[in-house]
């Protein structure tokens, strides 16, 4: 019995807002499998077990809901103000995060799937950027970010500045991904330059940084 071959691996990422959600939609309706570490991450928090307790037990009960979760509304509030809380919840969730991850990897290998997208908005903070094929960043407009958050999440602009705020800059991402989608016009637009992003990798490798914008 042959080994299985593990597939590809993308990194997806971006800021709060730049549309990088869409861009992993995007690919998943081209057919590829997009694991989505933030959908991992709520669900550390969103189900009751021993992430919520660890949790708890390090914030506090003011932040148990209930239904038995963690009230992540609030809990954003204590760690984007506080970097070592922000730490500690990190380690809570993340190493969970990562078992489901391995195990969702091990089932794309498994179905003879030759590509995976890790659609991770602490990729380049975590310095994972290594583990990776490629990196693509999605770029949007400072401004246009916000305006996003507020009108689609409901939350207000002090919360989305003190997100931005923890995230690396798009300097950063301008400096450390391989390929960049700007995300700067309308839906169309952003379709098109997500696939040609995707197609450039697959065919013709990583590229290298600002040079390697899709535009």
């Amino acid at each position: 019995m042959s080994a299985t071959v593990p597939p590809l691996r993308l990194g997806l990422t971006g800021g709060i807002g730049s549309g990088k959600s869409t861009v992993a939609q995007i690919w998943r309706d081209a057919g590829l499998r997009v694991i989505d570490l933030d959908a991992h991450s709520r669900a550390v928090l969103d189900v009751p077990g021993e992430g919520v307790e660890e949790a708890i037990a390090r914030f506090g009960e003011r932040l148990r809901t209930a239904e038995g979760t963690v009230d992540r509304a609030a809990m954003a509030s204590v760690v984007f103000a506080d970097a070592a809380a922000r730490a500690d919840l990190e380690r809570i969730v993340l190493s969970r995060v990562d078992r489901e991850v391995a195990a969702e990897e091990a089932r794309a290998a498994q179905a003879g799937e030759a590509v995976v997208v890790h659609d991770n908005p602490l990729l380049l903070e975590k310095q994972r950027e290594g583990e990776y094929h490629a990196v693509i960043a999605v770029l949007a407009r400072r401004e246009d970010r916000i305006d996003r958050v507020v009108r689609d999440r409901g939350r207000d602009r002090a919360y989305v500045e003190s997100v931005m705020a923890a995230q690396v800059s798009d300097l950063e991402r301008i400096r450390r991904a391989h390929r960049l989608v700007l995300n700067t016009a309308d839906r169309g637009t952003l379709r098109r330059r997500a696939l040609h992003a995707l197609e450039q990798v697959l065919e013709g490798g990583p590229g290298e940084g600002e040079d390697s914008a899709v535009r």
